[in-house]
């Protein structure tokens, strides 16, 4: 698998001013990479992520999966791309208030098999691989709760939970360890580099230098650009 973005540019427009929220940035990763992304608030690292997921269109430049060009794909089938190959961690974790967690964890999986949400479909989709996911992730308990009675870092785990329940080649999540505290997110970057070092792709937007010290390369972004850290700075961290 391969995995790229080639002169990707995002511009928007403020109080009748263009600016480029992402301006011309390169990029590969390869089945297994685990890639860190940091940068300032503001900087343009949550706009590169929608555009790598496929959430947003680029204003230019091109997003690749193993030579697909997201710009040559309708938005149905950059959505079946997305659901099938891409794991997305939103900043912000958001859940459907109406569902369970289990519920929304399997969403995906619901949507990628034509089926209906329901609570009994859902314990029988429940196979050993995702227990396992959800037991390591530390809320196998709380499955059958609704979102609104978990905390912040509850919510986290299983929108991580929710983001590989399709086994996607490419995990893609922006600051999947801010709410939680210092045991759980060892716990969720553990789980990110079983899953680079078993062939899935981590693309990673974080502040945390835990995560910097796990990875295989990283880049900083300012100002939109999107810079390669040089394997020296490491050591400063």
């Amino acid at each position: 698998m391969i995995f790229s973005i080639s002169n990707l540019r995002k511009k928007f427009t403020r109080r009748g001013v263009d600016f480029d929220a992402v301006l011309d940035a390169d990029f590969f990763a390869w089945s297994g990479d685990f890639i860190v992304i940091t940068g300032e608030s503001g900087c343009g690292k949550s706009t590169l992520l929608s555009m790598l997921a496929g959430l947003a269109r680029p204003s230019s430049g091109d997003v690749i999966l193993d030579g697909e060009k997201f710009g040559d794909l309708s938005d149905e089938e950059l959505s079946q791309i997305r659901n099938r190959r891409i794991g997305y961690v939103p900043q912000n974790a958001l859940f459907f208030p109406q569902y369970t967690v289990l519920e929304n964890v399997l969403f995906p999986k619901f949507l990628r098999d034509g089926k209906s949400v329901q609570q009994d479909v859902a314990l029988k989709d429940l196979d050993s691989d995702l227990q396992t996911l959800l037991k390591d992730l530390g809320i196998s308990d709380l499955l059958e709760e609704y979102p609104a009675n978990l905390s912040g870092g509850e919510l986290q785990k299983a929108s991580i939970a929710r983001a590989l329940v399709n086994n996607p080649s490419i995990l893609i999540a922006d600051e999947p360890t801010s709410s939680l505290d210092e045991k759980n997110a060892r716990l969720v970057l553990k789980l990110f580099s079983h899953l680079a070092s078993t062939g899935t792709a981590i693309i990673m937007v974080t502040h945390d230098d835990m995560a910097l010290k796990r990875a295989d390369r990283s880049y900083i972004m300012q100002r939109g650009q999107l810079i390669p850290r040089e394997v020296s700075d490491y050591g400063n961290l």
